[in-house]
């Protein structure tokens, strides 16, 4: 018997808005143990629209029950990479290899398809290099692999002393290191958005071809200073002589997992480099987050394997491999 996909709304508050959000969570669970991640409701309403994200969300529940058995998100992009889109889907470890998954999945690319779309770019996650059994399922669908990226964590707190020792202290005349808690200066925006404009350019994408991102004050002003449940603290690198932002670095603390603070993006500019200023950075943000956010007790970041410096720098910081992913794409 095929199974009966749905369509949801996951902000309703009810009772199989909780069942689709465990099933994410067991699924997680089943693969990181003790160290999965954990989102909440509030959160993924929270990220779309400050994204300039379409989500819809689907599930396979037990029979007719509110309880459920598989669970889906397709992410539509509305800004730029409109024919992109992306997708989160789980299926309860307790209801695996028996094609649930594999009939929601032709129901989202379906309608993603219908909503626009001509390729899918995701990812999946496990501890083991090698991947594990939803890599198997990814290239079983036809995806193709586009990017291998090494999971690192870092235990906290670390001691002031290891941080003052690592200090590249740049020459002030050169270079200022500033940090910002919960929101960005508005002074700060105009640069933030060159900044991330070239991020989406800079940083290795692998095997799969997408537009720069066409970033602006006010964009930067909707994802860093409007209200959310998301935490922030993030430091940037201002030349001196210039007055111009050339670096930054931020990690954020989600109310689903509150003792995690998560790594986004790093990134200085290629003029720039050389100067250990991504370091500076980096060491910046966690005596931040450490003053700021105690009950913090994981730092998570992700980077390519190509990634070699970056990993280095977080190496020197005192992180260690936890995990691999895989990022998948998959044109129609």
């Amino acid at each position: 018997m095929t199974p009966q996909v749905k369509e949801i709304d996951v902000t309703a508050g009810d009772g199989l808005s909780e069942s689709w959000l465990e099933v994410h969570h067991a699924a997680n669970r089943a693969v990181w143990g003790d160290a999965a991640q954990r989102t909440s409701i509030e959160e993924v309403a929270d990220v779309a629209a400050r994204r300039h994200e379409v989500r819809r969300s689907f599930v396979v529940t037990d029979d007719d029950s509110d309880v459920a058995i598989a669970a889906a998100q397709t992410i539509r992009r509305t800004r730029e990479n409109v024919g992109t889109g992306g997708l989160w889907l789980s299926v309860h470890p307790d209801h695996q290899r028996r094609r649930v998954g594999t009939a929601l999945l032709e129901h989202c690319e379906l309608a993603l398809r219908d909503d626009g779309c001509d390729r899918i770019h995701e990812h999946s996650g496990a501890p083991d290099e090698q991947g594990d059994a939803a890599t198997g399922f990814a290239i079983a669908n036809g995806y193709r692999q586009t990017l291998l990226v090494l999971r690192q964590d870092l235990a906290l707190p670390v001691d002031e002393a290891a941080l003052t020792a690592l200090d590249p202290r740049p020459d002030p005349a050169a270079y200022a290191i500033e940090t910002s808690v919960d929101g960005l200066p508005e002074e700060w925006l105009e640069d933030r958005a060159l900044l991330a404009r070239r991020m989406s350019t800079d940083a290795p994408s692998g095997d799969i071809d997408l537009d720069e991102e066409d970033w602006d004050a006010e964009r930067v002003r909707q994802l860093w200073n409007t209200p959310s449940p998301i935490w922030a603290v993030e430091s940037v690198a201002r030349h001196v002589p210039s007055g111009r932002l050339v670096a930054f670095t931020d990690l954020v603390v989600r109310p689903g997992q509150p003792d995690l603070a998560v790594q986004t993006d790093t990134l200085v500019l290629r003029e720039h480099r050389g100067r250990a200023l991504g370091l500076a950075v980096k060491l910046a943000n966690l005596r931040s987050l450490q003053r700021e956010r105690p009950d913090v007790t994981t730092v998570r970041t992700w980077n390519a394997d190509t990634n070699v410096h970056m990993i280095a720098i977080n190496e020197r910081l005192g992180f260690r491999p936890t995990g691999w992913s895989r990022e998948w794409a998959k044109e129609f």
